[in-house]
Parts: C-alpha cells; sequence; structure tokens
C-alpha cells in the first residue's frame, strides 16, 4: 500500500495534518502487524483517526437549534452533522448522503476490526483504505465548501477549478485556479 498512501496533495495534507498523521500511525502498524492482534490494533488507530476528523471538523454552531450535540466522540453523529454543513442544499444530495454512508461504514468497520478475534492483514487493509476514503472525500468537501469555489471558471466557464491552500494566509488559506484558462483567485487576509 506505500505507493498510494496518505493525502491526495499537499494542500489537503496542510489542511488536516493531524488527521493524516493519526491515519499514517495506522498505516505503520499495519506495516508491522504479523499476528492477529496487530491487525485489530489497526482497527484501534483507525477509529482514533475518524474520531480526530470529526473533533478536527465539528463546531457546535452545526448543532441544529433545540438539539443535543452528539458526543466528542460519536463519529456518525457528527459525520451526519458535518455533511449537512459542507454540502447543503439539493445540489450536494448525494455528495452529502455518500460522505454519510461512508462514515457510518467506516466506523462499524473500524470497531468490527478492533474486537474482531482472528484479524488478517487483508481485514486490516481494508479498514485502512475505508478510512483513509472518509479523509479524503470529507477533506475534499470541506475544502470545497471552506474555500467558496465557484462552480465553473468566471473567466472561460470551464468545471477544472483546483483548490489550493497557503495556510500561511489564514484565517482564509485558499488559491483558486482554473486548470484551463488560468484564472485565479487568492483570497485577502481579513
Amino acid at each position: 500500500m506505500t505507493l498510494q498512501r496518505g493525502a491526495p496533495n499537499r494542500s489537503h495534507k496542510s489542511r488536516f495534518t493531524p488527521v493524516w498523521r493519526r491515519w499514517e500511525q495506522a498505516a505503520e502498524t499495519y506495516d508491522e502487524a504479523e499476528e492477529a492482534e496487530d491487525f485489530q490494533a489497526v482497527g484501534m488507530k483507525c477509529r482514533e483517526t475518524l474520531i480526530q476528523l470529526v473533533r478536527a471538523l465539528a463546531k457546535p454552531e452545526m448543532v441544529p437549534t433545540g438539539e443535543e450535540a452528539p458526543k466528542r466522540a460519536d463519529v456518525v453523529g457528527w459525520s451526519n452533522l458535518l455533511a449537512n454543513n459542507i454540502a447543503p442544499g439539493d445540489r450536494n444530495s448525494y455528495v452529502r448522503g455518500h460522505l454519510k454512508a461512508i462514515s457510518k461504514s467506516a466506523w462499524d468497520l473500524a470497531n468490527w476490526l478492533t474486537h474482531q478475534g482472528g484479524s488478517t492483514r487483508p481485514d486490516a487493509e481494508i479498514v485502512l483504505a475505508a478510512t483513509q476514503s472518509v479523509i479524503d472525500t470529507f477533506g475534499t468537501a470541506v475544502m470545497r465548501h471552506e474555500s467558496g469555489a465557484p462552480e465553473k471558471c468566471p473567466e472561460c466557464g470551464s468545471y477544472s477549478l483546483d483548490v489550493g491552500l497557503e495556510p500561511e494566509l489564514m484565517p482564509r488559506p485558499y488559491i483558486l485556479e482554473c486548470e484551463n484558462c488560468g484564472w485565479q483567485r487568492q483570497q485577502e487576509k481579513a
């Protein structure tokens, strides 16, 4: 799995450094695993990674008025709220549904592996890949939402917009660029 590991790009890794670090620890455990208990430890580290993801992204204002906030480590509860907030509206209904489904599935898989006697390398590989997919997919959706990227380039109409991240531009660190015509929008500091 070493060739397909980790964050999909530098911007993604920079925005979600603590989460990717936890996932990399799970991947290292996978690499060193030899026995069933070692593979179970991959499940435990994937659970910790998913908890880190929701803790990094969850905000009290995401909880609808009159509802109680999920517990801090309630990955499924927070993932549902996150999906509702980062993929709102009719246009995003399938994205929102996908975010909710993959986070629940990865959480269930990580819990299963953690408690599964006789765990095998393929079991751990599946859980590791599912966890990576959740981080990657939620991360892409979060960056799209936070950046306020238009659906298409305002100059040429191309849908090939790239969202980049420059942390030194905080609190608005996103740079948008059209891969077709080169148009750019850099967010100004607040």
